[in-house]
């Protein structure tokens, strides 16, 4: 007959070799990442960031794990700039042009009103002129930029959300724009005849809101999840210029894996920048759609007077000096190709 004894012996041991196999089953190296994001989880760019983190997981067999922090949670840019290089944040997703602040010239990658399409920036970022200044940030930062940068768009094409309608090159006269702090931008808006004020992302909302600004520039698609047609319901269209979202990873993180998991995290960056371009590109037609029925309208937006003016602009820059060398030369061979 069997004795309580013997059973709670029996418990403890079925017990004990559960937990036993359990902890067997998890990586031995399993290490977490912190991933820094200004996008909401909503948003098209949060979705692609999640698919990352979870291919991510599945192609190292859960020996590393990202843990995602949408909407700044972890500080604004600079701060996260500076922790991604320490290794306290091993991710961040942002723009290239904020490797600027290591190599000034990268500001130029996101020139607005000067890059025809996409295409024609991508040659462009993939121009030997423009990967030795990615390089030379990298070495700078203690970062690795992941994969291609101009792998994965951050939106189709951008705009202008304003309190009041903006359809001509006079519209822009003394409008309150937000950007990011940035000299080429601040340059390049107030040479439009913008008033420029500098926020963070996160701030955007609220300042609309509050009058300390009228508009805001930004991918179409961060217009609804970032609600900001309820303060700004007038969008044009302003191809201001070609962008991508950039996964900038710690150096000594990237470097300290084996060259096995390393291709693992490539390939989840690949795959995930495949699935952004596919919501892209299934769902454009739909934003506009939803933001008409949020209330939002549409104004066309006469772009050659724009792209005239910011002509002179850089063609002042250049006459003065001010240009990185060989700058417009691979502007146009990438027009050219």
């Amino acid at each position: 007959m069997e004795t309580k004894m013997t059973k709670q012996t029996t418990f403890r041991g079925t017990a004990l070799a559960a937990l036993l196999a359990a902890a067997a089953a998890l990586p031995a190296s399993a290490e977490t990442w912190r991933m820094s994001t200004q996008a909401s989880s909503e948003s098209f760019e949060g979705q692609a960031i999640d698919k990352f983190a979870e291919l991510v997981e599945t192609y190292t067999d859960g020996e590393i794990e990202v843990r995602v922090y949408p909407n700044e949670q972890l500080g604004k840019l600079d701060t996260v700039m500076d922790q991604l290089g320490q290794g306290v944040i091993q991710v961040v997703s942002t723009s290239v042009a904020l490797l600027g602040r290591y190599v000034e010239a990268i500001d130029y990658t996101s020139a607005p009103f000067l890059f025809e399409d996409y295409e024609q920036w991508s040659r462009f970022m993939n121009s030997e002129l423009v990967q030795g200044w990615v390089s030379e940030a990298e070495e700078a930062g203690n970062i690795e930029v992941l994969g291609d940068v101009t792998a994965m768009p951050r939106g189709s094409y951008r705009v202008i959300a304003s309190e009041t309608p903006v359809a001509s090159l006079e519209d822009f006269d003394g409008l309150r724009v937000r950007q990011w702090s940035n000299d080429l931008m601040v340059n390049a808006w107030e040479h439009l005849g913008a008033e420029v004020r500098i926020l963070s992302w996160s701030e955007v909302y609220d300042g609309l809101n509050r009058g300390l600004i009228q508009a805001v520039t930004s991918p179409i698609e961060l217009i609804e999840p970032q609600k900001f047609y309820e303060v700004a319901p007038n969008i044009s269209r302003t191809n201001e210029y070609p962008q991508a979202l950039a996964f900038l990873v710690n150096k000594d993180t990237m470097e300290g894996l084996s060259p096995e998991m390393q291709e693992a995290v490539e390939r989840a960056h690949a795959e995930a920048s495949t699935f952004m371009e596919d919501l892209l590109d299934a769902n454009v037609e739909e934003i506009v759609t939803t933001l008409e029925s949020e209330g939002a309208t549409f104004v066309d937006l006469d772009l050659g007077p724009v792209v005239e003016r910011m002509d002179g602009f850089y063609q002042e820059l250049d006459a003065a000096g001010e240009l990185p060398d060989g700058f417009l030369d691979a502007v146009a061979a990438a027009r050219t190709e």
